[in-house]
């Protein structure tokens, strides 16, 4: 009688049984056969109604995960049947149960009782539900087994194919594209999952790439603006949480207004007051915070390794050590792609919100131009459309004009035709150069026409140029400057645009004498053909020193 009750004791007191089966497996066989056959009844009954509570059924999972590897031949059917009551019924099971189940499967994948082929893709759907803790936890374990599965120099070629092909699915299907349904919030996870393996220099393949490449095109602006910002930072961490349902910041304005009033306090104490390494210090913190803080406000990505922290300086030695290319050139058809962006960046500034219709705010079609910049800059791409696009926003008044301003200058190359860029050049020469401007505005004028021209020279004209060059005379120290600047540039590149007083001694007897310089004037789409290899003469130099060095030794043998 005494054995029986003991008995029946152990099968209701789980966590005894699971710690007396890991010890004496033999012993106990019968007690785990009668609770994988009530785990069976038990799954039979809840099928019935899915949505039930069951945390009884929830425990007795929890203790099969723990105990089926040492009766392999027993449960080998148990993974499947915990991986076909998810798929059914994930959508209706209880959160808590539904966590339940995922942990034990997570605990079979980590002991090798289940591959991670079988139960990846049913981790990747689970995204779908509205659960953040489980969404939390599925993420965290896909990116330590991926990592954990390509280890070292062995990369698991077999499994990666598999989830990028189900990472690409996925974003691109139907129910991706409408922003309040459930596939909405798959896409921006496995998007997330991508981007945080390549930042991990597991998934560095061009295959990778171009399926983060896939999700700039989303209608959901969420899902879009995280992979066009990881084309724009591949290195930087993201500066806001990957789950929160809204990017809400608390009150920017005040603490953008508190940190520039600390800003020009602190400046104006280092000003007035004797100059020391202390004062200097606390004045690059507060430079630095008062840019972080108008980051925020702009919704820009923080930079995050210029702080000054031994944990910031070690992950940016860390990331410069890694594989060191750019994204950009693993992108395929490059040209459709930025055309694709364009296009949704102007209908996005043509549309109106009438209608139903959605558009992309100003910020969001800021970022989108900034990459479609970096994009033709980085594969010297021509989209005609691009340049006459930005003829309304060259004001001093616009917002944002030094972004606008720098993306221009970034989208600019040497097969740019200069007859599109000169009325680009004479806009920001009209608005952004003149007595009546600021000296800050002459500033950037004359910046972003010296950076356009040092990409393409031909876009300035020589009436223009002279013009401008005149500055180089103003009262204020940075329009000279930058005056100055320009005036040294084609100096170099093309000096017969400029006139005979401001070529310069060298420029000048150059053209006297008829005599070239290694700079040649080239026309628009012509290139210098390579006369030899480049630095071929520091290898002869270091063959002559090498056996002179080793003629030397033999005579000292001698």
């Amino acid at each position: 009688m005494g054995r029986k009750s003991r008995s029946a004791n152990l099968l209701s007191n789980l966590p005894q049984l699971q710690n007396l089966i890991k010890r004496d497996p033999q012993s106990y066989q019968e007690e785990f056969n009668q609770q994988l056959h009530h785990f069976e009844a038990s799954l039979a009954i809840f099928e019935l109604k899915p949505d039930e509570e069951a945390s009884d059924f929830g425990e007795l999972i929890g203790f099969l995960s723990q105990v089926v590897k040492c009766y392999p031949k027993q449960s080998a059917r148990f993974p499947t049947q915990l991986i076909q009551l998810v798929q059914k019924h994930y959508a209706v099971l209880n959160p808590e149960l539904r966590r339940s189940i995922v942990q034990a499967l997570i605990l079979l994948r980590s002991r090798g009782v289940v591959s991670n082929l079988r139960v990846m893709p049913l981790f990747f759907t689970l995204f779908r539900c509205h659960d953040k803790p489980l969404r939390k936890l599925l993420y965290t374990h896909i990116v330590n087994d991926v990592k954990n599965a390509n280890k070292g120099k062995h990369r698991n070629h077999k499994l990666n194919k598999a989830l990028q092909g189900f990472m690409y699915t996925m974003i691109t299907a139907a129910d991706a594209q409408d922003k309040y349904g459930e596939g909405a919030i798959a896409a921006k996870k496995s998007i997330d999952v991508c981007i945080d393996l390549y930042r991990k220099n597991i998934w560095t393949d061009a295959k990778a790439i171009n399926v983060i490449a896939q999700a700039c095109f989303s209608p959901i602006t969420k899902v879009m603006m995280t992979a066009v910002q990881f084309f724009l930072h591949p290195q930087k961490p993201d500066s806001g949480n990957d789950d929160s349902d809204s990017e809400t910041e608390k009150t920017p304005e005040k603490a953008a207004t508190k940190s520039s009033t600390n800003y020009r306090l602190v400046q104006h104490m280092t000003n007035v007051n004797k100059k020391t390494k202390a004062r200097m210090r606390a004045l690059e913190r507060a430079a630095r915070l008062q840019k972080r803080t108008q980051a925020k406000k702009d919704g820009q990505i923080i930079d995050y390794d210029e702080e000054d922290d031994a944990t910031s300086k070690k992950n940016k030695k860390k990331a410069q050590s890694s594989a060191n290319f750019d994204v950009l050139s693993l992108i395929h058809d490059p040209q459709g792609f930025a055309e694709k962006l364009f296009a949704r960046v102007q209908s996005s500034a043509t549309s109106t919100k009438r209608g139903g219709s959605t558009t992309d705010r100003f910020e969001v079609r800021l970022v989108l131009l900034k990459l479609i910049s970096r994009l033709m800059g980085h594969h010297q791409l021509q989209l005609m459309a691009f340049y006459p696009f930005f003829q309304r926003y060259l004001q001093p008044h616009q917002v944002e004009v030094a972004q606008i301003l720098a993306i221009l200058a970034t989208a600019t190359n040497a097969f740019t035709p200069p007859d599109i860029l000169q009325p680009l050049i004479r806009a920001i020469a009209d608005n952004f150069v003149s007595d009546h401007c600021s000296p800050e505005v002459m500033c950037a004028g004359l910046n972003t026409i010296r950076a356009i021209a040092f990409r393409q020279p031909l876009s300035v004209e020589p009436d223009l140029l002279n013009d401008l060059v005149m500055y180089r005379k103003h009262k204020n120290k940075g329009v000279m400057m930058a005056a100055r600047s320009l005036l040294s540039l084609y100096r170099e590149v093309n000096p017969e645009m400029l006139h005979r007083r401001d070529r310069g001694r060298e420029a000048t007897m150059n053209i006297k004498n008829g005599t070239t310089s290694k700079k040649d004037v080239l026309g628009y789409g012509e290139t210098r053909a390579a006369d030899g290899v480049e630095g071929i003469e520091l290898l002869e130099m270091y063959e002559e020193k090498k056996n002179s060095a080793f003629s030397k030794s033999l005579d000292q043998m001698q």
